[in-house]
């Protein structure tokens, strides 16, 4: 495919994501401004500020990975790609956003073989982090949950594997086989992988802080903590990352939500707020995705990375 063909198709399937991010708060407007009403205009900015800076963390988390396959970039040209590629989450199917950072990496001279596995490599980080934050802070916060959720336990130790870099390289390389590409993966060593749990740890973090902001104004409490909002945030995302053919995990994350905050919110304050959360990381994504747009692709000087795997 020409260099001209394949710019063509990359921003068209940009114009269709943008459209169906559209489409997706519009389609929440109604509900999402009766939920709002409860709330106070500093919790809604600071949710959305969190959520905003999660997408940050987010994208370092993707560049310590791309860094150690090859992306010479610099964080605004990494922030950029990562920004523009996160729309293709609106796509039903959860491996648009790979596919797109893969390709944009392409821009960086990075092959595509590289860009494809380190694409692969942090979402398995952001997955297995989502995992182990979600089970460890639910046991902590809610009563008798090991007694409950015990099976959780094995659940996350086994995807915590996955991290292990032997176990890694046979998972990219089935992902490789299943997409048929006749091509080899790279190798990403226990360096890059720290770098990137590290920065997706930081991701959840921000996150739960975005979800426990809504939370302690919808149903206050004092058992309506940072840590179970934390927790329950993280694994209703898991589970709506794990339904591939909803866009962005729509409906799948809101009723996992409404599971995991059972023991401190009603059905409908939970619903209110995974639609309110829903609507905030909607606008996060959209302001991310226009920071991307006029971050030129040359702005910053690329720095060789000195320290990354080989």
């Amino acid at each position: 495919m020409s260099t001209r063909a394949r710019a063509a198709l990359r921003w068209s399937f940009l114009a269709v994501a943008v459209a169906l991010l559209g489409w997706a708060v519009a389609s929440q407007w109604d509900e999402v401004t009766a939920a709002l009403g409860s709330l106070s205009i500093a919790t809604v900015a600071l949710a959305t500020v969190a959520a905003l800076a999660a997408l940050g963390l987010n994208a370092l988390s993707w560049r310590a990975v791309m860094r150690s396959v090859g992306l010479d970039a610099t964080v605004p040209q990494a922030m950029r790609v990562f920004y523009l590629s996160q729309v293709g989450k609106y796509v039903p199917g959860s491996v648009w956003p790979v596919l797109a950072q893969a390709e944009f990496a392409r821009d960086h001279g990075v092959s595509r073989s590289r860009a494809m596995t380190g694409s692969i490599v942090a979402m398995l980080v952001g997955v297995v982090t989502a995992a182990l934050v979600g089970v460890g802070a639910i046991l902590a916060s809610v009563p008798d949950a090991l007694a409950a959720y015990w099976w959780v336990i094995p659940i996350a130790l086994a995807l915590a594997t996955l991290l292990a870099p032997p176990v890694l390289s046979r998972v990219v390389a089935l992902a490789f086989r299943v997409t048929r590409r006749a091509d080899l993966p790279v190798h990403v060593g226990a360096p890059a992988l720290l770098a990137s749990a590290a920065w997706s740890a930081g991701v959840w973090m921000l996150l739960g802080a975005h979800a426990w902001l809504l939370l302690r104004e919808i149903a206050p409490g004092p058992d309506a903590t940072f840590i179970l909002a934390t927790g329950a945030f993280a694994l209703a995302w898991l589970v709506g990352f794990l339904v591939v053919i909803a866009p962005a995990g729509v409906g799948a994350r809101e009723a996992a939500l409404v599971l995991t905050l059972a023991s401190v919110a009603t059905g409908p304050q939970a619903l209110s707020l995974a639609l309110v959360s829903r609507f905030l990381m909607t606008a996060a994504d959209a302001v991310a995705f226009g920071v991307g747009a006029a971050i030129r692709p040359g702005q910053g000087r690329s720095e060789p990375d000195r320290t990354a795997a080989p």
